[in-house]
Order: structure tokens, then C-alpha cells, then sequence
């Protein structure tokens, strides 16, 4: 009997390491399939790339059309939203960490790409971002600038917990190639991600 447990509870630790192993060589996989994400879709040109660069994007990664949670989504060439998700999800369950995700977002106006979005996040709720940094890559800024940075929700200690980063087509290469310098680590970290530092891209 004594021997029947003892193998049993080896059975069990090697089967838990297994799973561990899994899940971990998933989340790893994950990660590096969202940084390659990461650099074509910065290769697409807003203005440029048209719509069928970003369905094929799409394809490849699995975006979907979105116009909001309670709207039916609509894409045509003259009209799309694609959205793209890229998160943590296996193991914030397993670790009760704090969820990472990687959300971008092409916007096609009659034919081609005019708007991309990346937001790279930790969520402290489903709800709520503890740590955000978003890049706006539109043909038409909203800022006169060529491009603007906004730091939001700043704590007591002067710390943002937000960063907008706007973009146009006459933003300098050296500030679009450290906007999208984004370290994806968190998404396969078994130890979780908890500070402004994991997020934010170094000199912002």
C-alpha cells in the first residue's frame, strides 16, 4: 500500500511538471509569436499598405473585425477595423499574476491602411490598466506637432501609469523605431510584471 503511494505521488509530481513545462514552453511560444507580430505590423506603411497587406496580417495572426463589444462587426475595403490580441492569459490563471496584454488595431479607409494602434498593458482588473503605454499611428494627427507624447494618470511620486504616443507621417524614424521598442517579456514572465518599467519602452 505504502509503495502504491509513494508511486502514485510520483506520478502526480511528473505529471505536474509536465503541464508546468507545457504551459511554460506555450506561453514562450506566444511571446515570440507576438514580437514578430509586433515587427510586421510596424512594417505595414499607415497611407500605404493597403487592405489586402492587412488581411493577410490578419490571416496570420488571427485579427478580427471589431467596431466595439455591442456592435456587429463590419469589413470591406472601404470600411474595416481589425483588432489583434496577444495576452497571458494561461498563466495569470495558473499564477493569479497580473495579466499582460499586447492589443493592436489597423483601421482601412477606402482601400488602405490609415490608422494602427498598439497598446501594450498590465491590467490591475479586466477593466482597468494599472501600467499602459499606446502608440497612435494615423495619416492625420490629431496633434499639430509631428508627433506628441501625453503621460496620464501621474501618482503622487510623479510616475505615470499611462503613455500616449501620437504619431504621423512626418514623425523622425529615431522616435517611431523607440515607440515601437516594446520588450514583450511579461507575456512568458512565470514571475508576473509589476512596474512602469516592464511596459514602457527605455526613455520615455
Amino acid at each position: 500500500m505504502k509503495k502504491k503511494l509513494i508511486n502514485s505521488i510520483i506520478s502526480l509530481v511528473i505529471l505536474g511538471f509536465f503541464c508546468t513545462g507545457v504551459l511554460f514552453s506555450w506561453a514562450h511560444h506566444q511571446r515570440d509569436r507576438a514580437q514578430v507580430f509586433l515587427q510586421e505590423i510596424v512594417s505595414l506603411q499607415v497611407g500605404v499598405s493597403t487592405f489586402s497587406d492587412a488581411q493577410r496580417l490578419a490571416q496570420k495572426y488571427g485579427g478580427k473585425p471589431w467596431n466595439g463589444p455591442s456592435q456587429k462587426p463590419i469589413c470591406s475595403d472601404k470600411d474595416c477595423n481589425l483588432r489583434f490580441v496577444f495576452e497571458n492569459s494561461l498563466l495569470n490563471h495558473l499564477q493569479h499574476k497580473r495579466k499582460v496584454s499586447l492589443t493592436a488595431g489597423l483601421l482601412v479607409k477606402d482601400g488602405y491602411v490609415v490608422s494602427r494602434e498598439v497598446d501594450y498593458s498590465i491590467l490591475a482588473t479586466t477593466f482597468e490598466r494599472k501600467f499602459m503605454f499606446v502608440v497612435f499611428d494615423r495619416t492625420e494627427s490629431k496633434s499639430p506637432q509631428s508627433y506628441n507624447v501625453k503621460k496620464l494618470k501621474v501618482d503622487t511620486h510623479g510616475m505615470p501609469h499611462a503613455i500616449e504616443v501620437d504619431l504621423s507621417p512626418t514623425s523622425p524614424a529615431e522616435i517611431k523605431r523607440r515607440a515601437y521598442s516594446l520588450d514583450l517579456s511579461c507575456i512568458a514572465s512565470l514571475m508576473g510584471c509589476d512596474t512602469a518599467s516592464a511596459v514602457f519602452p527605455a526613455g520615455w
